[in-house]
C-alpha cells in the first residue's frame, strides 16, 4: 500500500483526509490540525500520511508530530514508562526527542479510516502507516514513538503493526460520552437515571428554570470576546496563568479553522453572558470542547444544565447520537448519566525495544483500571466491570 507524506497542513488535501470517517472524531480533521500546526512550539516538526489502496484512493491516515520536549505534560512519555523499563533507559529517553504517531492534543488519538473498507485493507494500511511514522521518528533521532489516548481496537491495531518492535500498550485513561440518542424528552431521561439520582437532576434543572437566565446557542466566532474573559476564569480557579487575551487567541483560532462545525451554548443573565459550553458537531456527535464561567455570580447548576439538561430538553438526541465529554470530572459526568470508554496509548522504542517488564505492564494496566472502578464504578448507570478493560 502507498503512503502519500506531506510535510505541513497547507500541503494536507483536506477533502480526502476528512473523508476517512470510520470512528472519526472531530479532532482527527483537518480543522484540528490546522488548529494544531499553529500551536505547535518552537523546533517541532509534522508529518500527515495518507495510505492509499491500488486505485489512489486513501484508507486511512495517521498525523505525526516531533518534539525536543513534551508539548504538554499529559504527553510525557517518560512519565508513562517510568517503573516499566530500566532506569538507564529510561534517563535515555527523557533526553532526546519524541514522536507522537496519533495527534499531540485534545486528549484523544486515533488514524482515521475510510468506510467500507475490509479487515485486511484496513490491517494493511495501518501496518504502512505505523512504518512510516516509525522512519519519521528515526529521522527526527527520537528514542520512543507513542501513540496517545487511542480508543482499545486502535491501540491493539496499533501494538500488532509494531509486533516486531515490541510495542507497550498501557491503559492510561477514561472518556465520558452522553447517550442523548436514548432519550426523546427531559423526562425519557429522568425516568432512565437510577431513582436516587432524579431528586437532585430535577432540582438543578427547576433551579436554572427559576433563575431567569436563558441559554442561546451561537456559532463559536460570533462570541470570541464575550467567552475569553469566562474561559480565563475558568484556567485561573483551576491553577493556570491564562488571561484573556491569551482565550481570545485560542479560540479566534479555533474559530477561523471550526467555526462553521461550532455550536456554542451562551448562558445569559438579562442578557449578560455569565457561562458558555463550546461544542463541535462531527458526524452523529457532539463533542464538548470547553466551558467558562463568571464565578462572580450564583451557580445554579450552569454547567450541568449546559452541557446536560438543555441538550436533552432541547432535542439534541433526535440528531445526534452522543455527546462526547472528554477527560475527568468522572463523578460528576458519571453521576448524570454519562458512560465511561478506557483510552490506551502505545510505545515504541525507536533504535531498539524499549524491553518493558512485561509483568509489570499487566500489573500496572489492571491495577488502574480497578482503581477506577473502585473510585467510579458506583456512579455509573448500568454498572461497570473494569475486567473488561483488560488486554
Amino acid at each position: 500500500m502507498h503512503v502519500s507524506s506531506y510535510d505541513s497542513v497547507d500541503q494536507l488535501p483536506a477533502a480526502e483526509w476528512d473523508a476517512l470517517v470510520i470512528g472519526g472524531t472531530i479532532y482527527s480533521s483537518s480543522g484540528f490540525a490546522g488548529v494544531r500546526a499553529e500551536e505547535l512550539p518552537p523546533g517541532a516538526t509534522t508529518r500527515y500520511l495518507l495510505a492509499r489502496d491500488a486505485q489512489g484512493t486513501p484508507v486511512a491516515g495517521a498525523e505525526a508530530y516531533a518534539f525536543t520536549r513534551p508539548p504538554h505534560l499529559l504527553y510525557t512519555p517518560a512519565d508513562l514508562l517510568a517503573g516499566l523499563i530500566d532506569d538507564e533507559r529510561h534517563a535515555q529517553l527523557a533526553a532526546r526527542p519524541m514522536v507522537f504517531g496519533a495527534g499531540w492534543s485534545e486528549f484523544r488519538g486515533q488514524l482515521p479510516g475510510r468506510e467500507g473498507v475490509s479487515a485486511q485493507e484496513r490491517a494493511q494500511a495501518v501496518r504502512a502507516l505505523t512504518a512510516r511514522t516509525l522512519d519519521f521518528a528515526r529521522t527526527s533521532e527520537a528514542d520512543v514513538l507513542g501513540y496517545y489516548y487511542l480508543p482499545r481496537a486502535e491501540a491493539l491495531e496499533v501494538a500488532e503493526a509494531h509486533a516486531e518492535d515490541a510495542a507497550v500498550v498501557l491503559y492510561h485513561d477514561v472518556e465520558t460520552v452522553l447517550p442523548v440518542g436514548l432519550w426523546q424528552s427531559l423526562d425519557d431521561y429522568f425516568a432512565w437515571l437510577p431513582s436516587g439520582r432524579r431528586p437532585r437532576a430535577r432540582r438543578e434543572r427547576r433551579d436554572f428554570g427559576r433563575s431567569g437566565r436563558t441559554i442561546r446557542e451561537v456559532s463559536l466566532p460570533e462570541v470570541v470576546k464575550e467567552i475569553a474573559p469566562l474561559n480565563s476564569a475558568l484556567m485561573r480557579k483551576h491553577g493556570h496563568a491564562y488571561g484573556e487575551e491569551r482565550a481570545a487567541a485560542v479560540y479566534d483560532r479555533q474559530g477561523r479553522h471550526l467555526g462553521d462545525r461550532s455550536t456554542l451554548l451562551l448562558d445569559e443573565d438579562a442578557g449578560q453572558p455569565i457561562g458558555f459550553a463550546l461544542r463541535y458537531r462531527h458526524g452523529d456527535t457532539l463533542y464538548a470542547r470547553v466551558a467558562g464561567f463568571d464565578y462572580s455570580v450564583p451557580n445554579v447548576a450552569d454547567y450541568f444544565n449546559l452541557v446536560f439538561y438543555h441538550p436533552i430538553e432541547s432535542g439534541a438526541g433526535r440528531t445526534v447520537r452522543a455527546i462526547h465529554l472528554g477527560l475527568g470530572t468522572f463523578q460528576a459526568k458519571l453521576a448524570r448519566g454519562a458512560q465511561p470508554h478506557p483510552l490506551y496509548s502505545v510505545f515504541v522504542g525507536v533504535d531498539r525495544p524499549l524491553a518493558a517488564d512485561a509483568t509489570k505492564v499487566s500489573e500496572r494496566n489492571r491495577a488502574e483500571a480497578e482503581a477506577f472502578g473502585a473510585e467510579y464504578g458506583q456512579y455509573v448507570v448500568g454498572g461497570l466491570n473494569t475486567d473488561d478493560w483488560l488486554l
